[in-house]
C-alpha cells in the first residue's frame, strides 16, 4: 500500500502557550483503497499531534490534514530549533512505512517571578535580606538589580547587582541592611525599602521593611547578670566559711543545743527547767540509693567515616526530554557542550559504598531517556526490557537517618524526575506529574 507523505512547509514557527499548525500532504500512490495512521515522533511528540490522525483514499487520491504544535510555556522547553518526523504507516502494509522530516522553531519568552526573605527584618547594626529570582521562561537572562531607600532611613549595598539565571531554574542575591540612625533603647520605626529587578524585556519591583532595635538593653542585661550571679557566689561563699568556723553548740552526748528565749536559770537545789535542753534525737530518712533516669531522646546518627558527599547534578536534554543526573563534573562539562542545560544540584550522595547505602542504578532505555532507581528489583526488570545499564553514580541511604532527606521520582508522559524538594514534588503533581514514592535518601 504505496503512500506519501509531505509538509506545506519544512519549518514552522511556535509561540510557547498558544497553538500553531502545518498542513500535511497524505497521497495514496498504489492501486487499491489504503487506510492510514500518522504519528509525530521526536522531542516535540509530547505537545504536537496530527488532526485527523487516521486517513482513508482511493487510489490516486491525496488529502491535507493539520499538524497541530501545542508548545507548553515553560523554561524546561528551550527556545530554538526542534526537529520532528511525520511518520505514514498502512494499515495493510506494516512495511509500506513513509515520513518526513521538518524543524519546529520554538520562539523566545521571558518571565521571572522575584520575592524577598525576609520581607520584615530586625536591625540592630546590620541585617541581611535575599532576593530570589526564578527563570519561568524558555531562555537564560541577565537580571539587573538597584535597591533604595525612600525616606533615606536605611543604607542598602547589593552583593552584586547582576544576576544571570538559567532558564527553569533559580538563583538568589544578598542585600546588607543597615539603619542610619542607631538606637540605644527600644525599637525605631519601621523604615521601608524596595528592589527593582530588570531583565531585557521584563521589569518587577519587590519591597520589604526593617525596623531598627535598640542593641544596649542586651548588653546591660547580660552585664546585671553576670554582676548578680558573681554576687551571690560571693555571698554564698562567704556564708559556708561563716557557718563551718562556728558550727552549732552541742552537749555531752554529741546533740545539737536548742537555745530558747526563758528566764533567768534557777538555783542549783530548785527544781524546774534551765534554760539549756537537749534537742530530741532526729530520725533518720532513708534515700534511695539512686533516682529511676527519665528516657533520653536519641537521634539516629550518620555511620562512622561518612564524608559530606558529593553533589548530584540534573541536566536537562531537551531533544529527548530527558534529565540526567551525574556527578562527573567532566560529564557535566561534556553533556552541556552538547546543549544539555544544567539545572543544579538534587542533593548529596556518597562516592562509595558505606553501611546503609545501597547503589543508585543509572540506565538507559530503548527510546534513549535515562531512567535512576535504587531497587534492584527494578534494575532487573528494566535490563529484561532493553535498558543498558550506565555507570553508577554513587550510593543513596536506603532508610532515614540523621541529616538525611527523602528523594522521590516523579514521571510524566513515561519521563522521570529526581528530587529532594518536597514543595518542587507537590508543585509538580499540580501540573500532571504522578509522584512514584520515595526512592532514596540523600544528604542536603
Amino acid at each position: 500500500m504505496a503512500g506519501l507523505v509531505e509538509l506545506a512547509t519544512p519549518s514552522v514557527d511556535a509561540l510557547p502557550g498558544e497553538e500553531s499548525e502545518v498542513g500535511v500532504l497524505v497521497s495514496n500512490t498504489g492501486d487499491v483503497d489504503a487506510a492510514y495512521e500518522l504519528e509525530v515522533e521526536g522531542a516535540v511528540a509530547h505537545w504536537a499531534f496530527v488532526d485527523p490522525p487516521l486517513v482513508h483514499l482511493a487510489p490516486g487520491d491525496s488529502r491535507t490534514v493539520r499538524l497541530v504544535l501545542r508548545p507548553p510555556r515553560t523554561g524546561e522547553v528551550p527556545a530554538g530549533p526542534m526537529p520532528f518526523t511525520v511518520r505514514l504507516h498502512a494499515r495493510a502494509d506494516p512495511d509500506a512505512d513513509e515520513k518526513v522530516e521538518g524543524t519546529v522553531d520554538l520562539v523566545a519568552f521571558e518571565a521571572f517571578t522575584a520575592r524577598l526573605v525576609p520581607e520584615a527584618l530586625e536591625v540592630r547594626t546590620r541585617g541581611r535580606a535575599r532576593i530570589e529570582v526564578t527563570n519561568d521562561g524558555n531562555i537564560p537572562i541577565v537580571v539587573r538589580m538597584r535597591a533604595e531607600s525612600p525616606d533615606a532611613d536605611l543604607g542598602l549595598k547589593l552583593d552584586d547587582e547582576t544576576m544571570v539565571v538559567p532558564a527553569a531554574t533559580s538563583a538568589s542575591a544578598s542585600l546588607a541592611v543597615r539603619p542610619k540612625h542607631r538606637r540605644l533603647l527600644g525599637k525605631g520605626r519601621s523604615a521601608h525599602y524596595t528592589v527593582h529587578l530588570e531583565s531585557l524585556l521584563r521589569v518587577a519591583t519587590v519591597s520589604g521593611q526593617a525596623q531598627p532595635k535598640g542593641s544596649l538593653p542586651s548588653v546591660l542585661l547580660r552585664s546585671v547578670l553576670a554582676l548578680a550571679l558573681l554576687a551571690g557566689l560571693a555571698l554564698g561563699g562567704r556564708a559556708c566559711l561563716a557557718a563551718r568556723d562556728s558550727g552549732p553548740a552541742t552537749s555531752k552526748k554529741g546533740l545539737p543545743v536548742v537555745i530558747r528565749n526563758a528566764p533567768p536559770p534557777l538555783k542549783a537545789d530548785d527544781e524546774g527547767p534551765t534554760g539549756f535542753e537537749e534537742a530530741p534525737p532526729v530520725t533518720p530518712v532513708s534515700v534511695p540509693e539512686a533516682l529511676p533516669s527519665l528516657p533520653v531522646e536519641t537521634t539516629v546518627a550518620l555511620p562512622p567515616g561518612v564524608g559530606p558527599g558529593v553533589p548530584l547534578r540534573r541536566l536537562f536534554d531537551s531533544a529527548l526530554s530527558d534529565y540526567v543526573y551525574t556527578v562527573d563534573a567532566n560529564e557535566v562539562a561534556k553533556l552541556v557542550k552538547s546543549g544539555l542545560v544544567e539545572q543544579g544540584t538534587v542533593g548529596r550522595i556518597l562516592p562509595a559504598k558505606a553501611a546503609g547505602t545501597v547503589p543508585l542504578y543509572r540506565l538507559k532505555k530503548r527510546d534513549g531517556r535515562h531512567v535512576f532507581t535504587a531497587d534492584e528489583a527494578e534494575r532487573r526488570s528494566l535490563t529484561r526490557a532493553g535498558a543498558v545499564a550506565e555507570r553508577s553514580p554513587g550510593f543513596v541511604f536506603s532508610s532515614p537517618i540523621g541529616g538525611t532527606t527523602a528523594l522521590y521520582r516523579l514521571t510524566k508522559d513515561g519521563v522521570p524526575y529526581l528530587t529532594a524538594d518536597s514543595a518542587e514534588v507537590q508543585a509538580r503533581q499540580a501540573k500532571g506529574w504522578a509522584n512514584e514514592g520515595i526512592r532514596g535518601y540523600v544528604l542536603p
